[in-house]
């Protein structure tokens, strides 16, 4: 739990702390789609495409790099959740699970609508951890976490082409 405390505290510090302005957005595109995310991984929580489509969001109109559009825009961004894995991270004394990993990986498309072209797709996976002992309520917490992580690695792509 300490280490999901740390990690989300780190990432709330880095963001505040580090500007995406003057990336490298081609100058034609102005206004961004972003499509509804896709849950193509079969664990069986909707909630988390909810989250990630809205972290996505949230960090698009906090940048200002885009004018957010439903229709007509000059760029999308299509995002699937290709997977969700849960898994023993370590043991403890009398081989008893101690500590669990969870990690979340997607598929990316960012297009150009103007040119009629694909800019790029890429894959983002992130992961974190969690205590057995708490196992519903830190599985939930981590797995938002991981959401708000591919979120920046995903901004953070688009407007400094990274």
């Amino acid at each position: 739990m300490v280490k999901i405390i740390i990690h989300f505290f780190l990432i709330i510090t880095l963001y505040g702390c580090y500007s995406f302005r003057g990336g490298t957005i081609p100058e034609h595109l102005k206004t961004l789609q972003i499509a509804s995310v896709i849950d193509n991984s079969n664990f069986g929580n909707p909630e988390y495409k909810i989250d990630l489509e809205t972290e996505i969001t949230n960090n698009f109109i906090k940048d200002k790099s885009f004018d957010l559009s439903d229709e007509d825009s000059d760029a999308k961004l299509s995002v699937s959740i290709t997977s969700i894995v849960e898994a023993v991270n370590s043991v403890g004394q009398g081989e008893l699970e101690q500590e669990r990993r969870i990690t979340l990986s997607c598929s990316v498309e960012y297009y150009d609508n103007v040119n009629k072209k694909q800019i790029w797709k890429k894959n983002f996976s992130s992961y974190g951890l969690f205590d057995i002992n708490q196992a519903f309520t830190a599985r939930d917490e981590t797995i938002k976490v991981v959401i708000k992580q591919i979120a920046e690695d995903i901004l953070l792509a688009i407007v400094s082409d990274w």
